[in-house]
This record gives structure tokens, C-alpha cells and sequence, in this order.
């Protein structure tokens, strides 16, 4: 695990995106570089970060690059609770009104097909790079303390019909499919996410309290955060 803090927002955030750049440039063989988004307010900064640096981005990894969703909510994506409209605003729609990316790699929910979580497991069989944003109860993607969803041993995308959050109705990645993510950022800013850091911190909670800890299994495991 490495950790990567600032109390200053701007400094952490442009530190992030360094560590992010030097991730993503040691996928430049790769056929394809898969990023998986997480739809958290904290990580509003680092994509318009990314949003303003993608012009720099060589060509070449430019092309290379598909954006997924490590989980969506069950509503239009039009929807002002949709991930994808949260994120296309910030960054999908600048970088493709300039021509830096094409909408092929934009990989959206389909939300309104039948089978959608075994549809959205082929499109996106893996992803390279994941960046979760942890909620103030320690949960990642719509994966929520003790939630049955936890349980669920498929490797892939999974449906949860009764989030304690709304909207009830979500898709989301599965722990094993989240164990496989071989790059993983996880993002703590804020004093509403004291709590779930110390929670993720203490070798005396369980992943199941405080999912972001599953985390913790990944090859590389990055932690942005602001709280000391």
C-alpha cells in the first residue's frame, strides 16, 4: 500500500495525478488500458485534473484508453443520480468535443437491458486501473457494510436491489472481480470520511464492516486522502 497525503487539495490532487500518469504509461504495450470510475464527489477534482492534462497524454495511449464504471445507478443516464451524467459533464463531454477520445471508449450501463450485469461482465471482462471512492460508512462502489452483496462469488458485475443508499437498484463490480484490478486508487478527502479511513486503517475491522479494506489485497494499492 502507498499513501498519498497533503491537507492542501490542489497538491495532493496533482500528486495523484503523477502516480495515476506513471500507472497508466507502464500499460503503453497493452492493446487496450481499461480505467474503471467510480462516480464519488471526492474524485470531482482528480478527473477534472486528468480532464485538463489529457492533452498531453501521447497519442498512442490516448487511443488506448477505455473508460468503464466500477458501478452505476439503475436510472436513465441522463438521470442527475446517473454516474455516467456526473462524469460525462466533467470529463467525457470536454475530451470528446475536442476529438481526444471517440464515444467507442466510453464503456456506459446499459441500464435499461435485460441481463445487464452479464452484458456489462463481457464488455468489460477486466479492468487496469480502478478508482473507488469510499463512502463515509467505509463502502465502495454499491458494495455497503455486511450487505449480502459481499458474499456474492462471481467474477464479474453484480446487481444489488436493496442499497441502504438510493436509488436502491444498482450495478456494481464483485469483490472478486475487484481483487483482480491489478491498480487500484482508493480516495479519503474529507472530514465525513475520517471515520472510514480509521475504520480502513485498524487491522482490527473486518472488510466486512469496511469494504474498502478488500482493497488492501490488490497487487497496488494507492491511498489519496487529506486526513492525518
Amino acid at each position: 500500500m502507498q499513501t498519498l497525503f497533503s491537507p492542501e487539495k490542489d497538491t495532493l490532487i496533482q500528486s495523484t495525478l503523477s502516480v495515476f500518469l506513471e500507472r497508466l504509461y507502464s500499460l503503453a504495450n497493452q492493446k487496450t488500458i481499461t480505467i474503471g470510475l467510480s462516480g464519488w464527489t471526492s474524485l470531482l477534482s482528480f478527473y477534472e485534473a486528468l480532464r485538463d492534462y489529457f492533452p498531453s497524454i501521447p497519442p498512442s495511449i490516448q487511443q488506448k484508453i477505455r473508460f468503464a464504471f466500477l458501478d452505476e445507478r439503475l436510472v436513465p443516464l441522463d438521470h442527475p443520480e446517473s454516474n455516467y451524467h456526473l462524469i460525462s459533464e466533467i470529463l467525457f463531454a470536454p475530451l470528446l468535443e475536442k476529438h481526444l477520445i471517440q464515444t467507442e471508449q466510453i464503456f456506459a450501463v446499459q441500464t435499461d437491458k435485460e441481463g445487464l450485469e452479464k452484458n456489462y461482465t463481457t464488455r468489460v471482462p477486466i479492468i487496469d486501473i480502478g478508482l473507488f471512492g469510499s463512502g463515509p460508512d467505509g463502502h465502495i462502489a454499491s458494495l455497503f457494510p455486511h450487505h449480502p452483496g459481499l458474499q456474492d462469488i462471481g467474477n464479474g458485475f453484480i446487481l444489488i436491489h436493496d442499497s441502504p443508499k438510493p436509488p436502491s437498484d444498482r450495478v456494481s463490480v464483485s469483490i472478486p472481480y475487484i481483487q483482480n484490478i491489478p491498480m487500484v486508487f482508493i480516495f479519503f478527502i474529507g472530514e465525513g470520511k475520517r471515520e472510514a479511513y480509521e475504520q480502513f486503517l485498524d487491522k482490527n475491522i473486518w472488510a466486512e464492516q469496511c469494504p474498502a479494506k478488500y482493497l488492501l489485497i490488490n497487487k497496488d494499492c494507492i491511498v489519496v486522502t487529506d486526513l492525518e
